[in-house]
């Protein structure tokens, strides 16, 4: 406990006490006998100085009950009597003069005031006022207006008579014999809160920061005006008859003394032993009075001067800040007030730091204060060149943190650094700082560039000691400002090989990237191991760094196998590279990656020069190949051979005679009947289709694939293919034996014709048939077909005739324009402008006869 109020005895009246107000420093006192008393308490030291001002004994012939000061209209407000009157308390009249009473208030057993204070725009104060009254079981509502108090709403019944009332904004709290009740006045809704005390009547009072204090045994429970509760109540050491609250104190009325508490942190703070105290209220801000029923006593609040060193040498460091930022200080100015509370504030902050478990609180005070970071981060060994950190000061030694503590501190550390880098990075930071130090006199840091480097080198060495997962994400950022030379030092130091070329990368440091990953590539324990790392690095370089991207991949392609790999992804300067040389390249050096890299060139950069598509092709056909010699089934259904017949059937850039040179006789027949059918040898490719795969349905797909202007011929080899076997002349390297034929199959053959026989020659087709067959089954094709041959010739016939009257039309005509020769001579002159013609004139004739130059009849025209 410390010295937070001196009290002084200022009355001994030989009236009983019934009711006290205050404003500033002066007091009123209501008796029982019905006298009121007007004071002016001056709190000088050592002894307070007793003034008064007025007293009117006949004020009422009853006790006054209870009593409200608004300064701003100079009125008291009195309830006496079960009635409420308003009186003047202007010092310019005597005896509380009666300027209004409240008629439907009689029956009143309590009031409450809402006064919301606001400064007009000439600087003076003014106030709303508003009241609510308890009569019997209701409550009624009033504002000041005109020097009287008019009814502001209807009144709300109640389930009992209100025993304590406190209203804020639009709550009214009420105390009833049982329970404690918020009564919201937007919807006129009663919410219940909690049970009063055992034997106990309620007790509310309004606080200064617009909250109810609730009182509950020996308990005072804060409620905001919106009802929400605050479950960490302020222990009594019994229950108080009254409260007031003197930021940041409360005082609790006791039976024989008063107690002085706080209730963040929750500290008792002085006890007062008095007698009897029963009434209290607050003057201006760090003067109480209270009073017994015969006496009352002036408390003035100790000085902050007094106050803080004490505070400050008992750590309380809480309380201190608390006191210094609300009271009233003696003569000092706004600035040194506030230099007082940052120092607390910092005093507090480096305590907790050193209490080893508070870490995140301390440093939210830093933050909060905007202590330089660069002394924050110096409370931790290590973090800081060893030069710049004998520049700091702290107000103690520092401690020393480990293990977990150590962890923990960290982990806080970059949750600070990160909120002050966020921070620095707004547009709206100027670049030049005012960052204020941890002790005076020590220099801080000027610019934001400044800050930045080290809060960044600082973010990286907690990272790699909390968790290193992170590093390469703050190295990644595009605003890291990473000291380059300090920071190459500490990932070398912690082997943190992939992050250092990140640090490059993000420099633009890439020869030193590269020659890094070139150096560990080789090494297989290294997390740089492999070459991939360096194709992955080059191909997001630009073509401004073609010089350095040709320099290694060229490195790569001699020296490591791996490095082709470069040339299947999609790069401006690879894309540029000769690909007859890189594909020849990788037939002779890396065989698995000619196919992925001809896939590329081919279906990314649209490459449609025939050796690629050749090539692509044959490889294909050699893998599946492999996989037969290795004594796989490589089924049609296999990704492989889909990917293979894809191709083949989609592109247009391959020779298909020069593949099929390459392609076995024995193995992969549909591919062979495709690049036949590309090559036009179609009679070929069905033999395939009819008597090597026995697919009819796929023959008959070829047939109408085929963009042929003699398509007949390609349906007359396959009539004649399924009627009758082919020659083994005619498939050069297939072999074809009669049981692996296909027999011959006339119903077939005839389907065929009845639905394209008109496209196909009649004779031969009949000449291809066996003797034997059928001619009733031919009925229809012969119909079709002859009926065919006869409109064809019919149509010959009109078309015939028709040329033939068109030739003697423009027979007539030429007889007809030879028989109106022109003859044009040296006496032939033009119609339009008079002159004769000459052997190079162009000349025009009129439909009239006459004869112009070309020009003169452009001209004319």
């Amino acid at each position: 406990m410390h010295e937070a109020y001196t009290m002084r005895q200022i009355l001994k009246l030989p009236l009983q006490i019934e009711s006290l107000a205050s404003h500033d420093n002066h007091l009123f006192i209501g008796t029982k006998q019905g006298h009121l008393l007007m004071y002016l308490i001056n709190p000088g030291l050592p002894e307070p100085s007793v003034q008064l001002l007025r007293s009117n004994k006949y004020f009422s012939k009853k006790p006054i009950v209870e009593l409200a000061v608004v300064p701003e209209y100079s009125i008291l407000i009195a309830l006496t009597d079960n009635i409420i009157s308003v009186h003047d308390i202007d010092l310019a009249v005597t005896n509380f003069p009666l300027i209004s009473q409240v008629e439907r208030s009689k029956g009143t057993n309590l009031f409450a005031l809402d006064v919301v204070r606001t400064h007009t725009l000439t600087g003076e104060s003014a106030a709303a006022v508003r009241m609510v009254v308890s009569v019997r079981r209701k409550l009624q509502f009033y504002y000041w207006k005109n020097r009287k108090f008019l009814e502001l709403r209807e009144d709300v019944s109640l389930p009992d008579v209100a025993r304590s009332l406190a209203w804020c904004k639009e709550s009214v709290c009420v105390g009833l014999r049982g329970e404690y009740s918020l009564l919201q006045l937007t919807d006129l809704k009663f919410t219940s809160l909690f049970p009063t005390g055992r034997n106990q009547d309620p007790h509310i009072i309004l606080m200064k920061d617009d909250r109810f204090a609730l009182n509950k045994d020996d308990q005072t429970t804060f409620i905001s005006s919106e009802g929400k509760l605050n479950l960490q109540a302020v222990q009594w050491s019994e229950p108080p008859q009254e409260i007031v609250h003197d930021p940041p104190f409360l005082i609790g009325v006791l039976s024989k003394s008063l107690e002085i508490r706080t209730e963040d942190p929750k500290l008792l703070i002085q006890n007062m032993e008095l007698l009897k105290p029963r009434f209290i209220t607050r003057g201006s801000s760090g003067h109480v009075f209270c009073a017994s029923q015969g006496q009352v006593w002036s408390l003035k609040i100790v000085s902050v001067a007094e106050q803080v060193p004490q505070l400050l040498s008992d750590k309380q460091f809480e309380l201190a800040v608390m006191v210094a930022n609300s009271s009233v200080t003696d003569g000092d100015s706004k600035e040194e007030r506030n230099r007082r509370i940052m120092n607390i504030k910092t005093l507090f902050a480096f305590d907790l730091f050193c209490q080893g478990n508070k870490f995140k609180d301390s440093l939210d005070i830093f933050y909060e204060l905007e202590i330089d970071p660069s002394h924050v981060i110096g409370l931790y060994d290590g973090l800081l060149p060893h030069e710049y950190q004998s520049k700091l000061k702290y107000p103690d030694t520092l401690p020393i943190l480990q293990g977990r503590q150590m962890e923990n501190g960290l982990l806080a550390l970059i949750e600070y650094l990160t909120q002050v880098r966020h921070k620095l990075n707004k547009n709206t930071v100027p670049n030049e700082l005012k960052y204020l130090p941890m002790v005076d006199g020590v220099q801080t840091l000027q610019f934001k560039k400044q800050a930045l480097l080290i809060i960044d080198t600082t973010l990286l060495k907690c990272y790699i000691k909390t968790n290193d997962a992170l590093v390469a994400s703050l190295l990644r950022l595009k605003d890291n400002h990473c000291h380059l030379e300090e920071t190459e030092r500490v990932l070398l130091k912690n082997e943190k090989l992939t992050e250092l070329v990140i640090l490059y990368n993000t420099r633009n440091l890439h020869r030193k990237a590269l020659s890094l990953l070139q150096k560990h590539a080789g090494e297989e324990n290294s997390q740089l191991s492999g070459y991939q790392r360096i194709i992955s690095y080059l191909q997001n370089l630009g073509n401004e760094h073609i010089d350095l991207i040709l320099e290694f991949s060229l490195d790569i392609l001699i020296n490591n196998e791996d490095g082709f790999l470069i040339f299947t992804e999609d790069m401006d300067t690879v894309e540029s590279l000769s690909r007859d040389k890189v594909l020849d390249f990788l037939l002779k050096n890396k065989q698995d990656l000619v196919i992925p890299y001809l896939e590329h060139i081919i279906m990314v950069w649209n490459e449609d020069k025939a050796l690629f598509h050749n090539t692509l092709i044959v490889q294909y056909k050699d893998a599946i190949l492999k996989r037969v010699e290795d004594g796989e089934t490589v089924e049609l259904t296999d990704f492989s051979r889909k990917k293979l017949i894809k191709f083949i059937r989609e592109s247009h850039m391959y020779d298909p005679s020069m593949v099929l040179a390459k392609f076995p006789s024995s193995l992969l027949y549909e591919e062979r009947a495709i690049l036949l059918g590309k090559a036009g040898r179609y009679r070929e490719a069905l033999i395939i289709y009819i008597h090597v795969l026995h697919d009819l349905e796929a023959a008959m797909q070829f047939c109408q694939q085929i963009q042929s202007d003699n398509k007949g011929d390609i349906y007359q080899n396959l009539v004649s293919l399924l009627v009758q076997p082919p020659l083994q002349s005619e498939v050069p390297g297939l072999e074809l034996k009669g049981s692996n034929c296909r027999p011959p199959d006339l119903d077939a053959a005839i389907d065929i014709l009845e639905k394209h026989g008109a496209e196909m020659d009649l004779v031969t087709i009949l000449q291809s048939l066996p003797s034997k067959a059928n001619l009733s089954k031919l009925e229809k094709f012969l119909e079709l077909a002859i009926s065919t041959k006869v409109c064809i010739r019919n149509e010959i016939s009109v078309i015939r005739g028709l040329l033939h009257s068109e030739h003697l039309r423009i027979q007539e005509e030429r007889i007809e324009l030879e028989s109106n020769k022109i003859v044009i001579s040296e006496l032939t002159f033009c119609n339009v402008c008079g002159k004769r013609f000459t052997s190079q004139s162009a000349f025009v004739r009129q439909t009239n006869g006459t004869i112009s130059h070309y020009s003169c009849a452009l001209e004319h025209s």
